[in-house]
């Protein structure tokens, strides 16, 4: 597999390459050629190709990561809730480097 994609590639190159300076009817057949090789490029490669309808994850699963992250974000704010809550609790605790208030 890795050979034809390699030939296939190395064939558009050349056609390419080999495009510079030639006339108008000449660069169109050049194009039909690299056209109908391209097809066999993507022929080639179609089985590795996503099958899903424009590679979209099912709407269920969507919204199941939807509602997670939502539940994730809403324990993450109570957490950081709760720091904040200690950081000023222990601010108020020392007044500076190594002194406390009894």
């Amino acid at each position: 597999m890795a050979i034809t994609v390699r030939a296939q590639l190395s064939l558009l190159q050349g056609y390419a390459d080999i495009m510079e300076g030639l006339s108008p009817e000449l660069k169109k057949q050049i194009l039909q050629v690299m056209a109908q090789k391209t097809r066999e490029l993507g022929s080639a490669l179609q089985p590795f190709v996503e099958q899903t309808p424009a590679a979209r994850p099912d709407i269920g699963e969507y919204r199941r990561v939807r509602e997670r992250t939502r539940h994730l974000m809403a324990e993450y704010r109570l957490l950081l809730e709760g720091l904040h809550a200690r950081v000023s609790e222990a601010h108020g605790h020392v007044s500076g480097p190594g002194e406390t208030h009894g």
